[in-house]
């Protein structure tokens, strides 16, 4: 709240300047405390009662993928997310940031080798593979 009226207007979208806001508070609250991860934070109830053993599947691989994302930094989870997760174009990603779009799309390929690694290294490369496309890169 202290930084809105510090607001200059750059022709950038105003959400791009709060949502930088918000990942730099993040950033200095995780630096101040590591979270303690708990096995029983991570426990997920099936949705529904039609396909638990689908669901149980889809928990144990959101675990998994977790586990190798925390593993990353915190830039490279970052533009996995807002790429990936909120569906954001380079670009857009690139405003939010502060970076161009060719530094996020560079990024963005370092972030997707750092998870490919990470998930060969825990034995779970096969999980990479079923998600990523001939696409994955782009």
């Amino acid at each position: 709240m202290e930084a809105l009226d510090r607001y200059e207007d750059r022709g950038l979208p105003f959400v791009a300047f709060l949502f930088r806001i918000a990942r730099n508070a993040a950033i200095d609250k995780s630096r101040r405390t590591r979270p303690d991860m708990s096995i029983d934070e991570l426990v997920n109830h099936p949705e529904s009662g039609q396909n638990v053993e689908a669901e149980a599947a889809r928990s144990i691989e959101r675990d998994v993928l977790f586990n190798a994302m925390s593993k990353l930094k915190a830039d490279y989870r970052e533009v996995l997310l807002l790429r990936f997760v909120e569906g954001y174009g380079a670009a857009d990603v690139g405003r939010m940031t502060g970076r161009s779009e060719g530094a996020v799309r560079t990024l963005q390929h370092r972030a997707i080798d750092r998870l490919r690694k990470q998930l060969d290294r825990m034995g779970e490369l096969s999980l990479f593979e079923r998600f990523s496309g001939a696409d994955a890169a782009e």
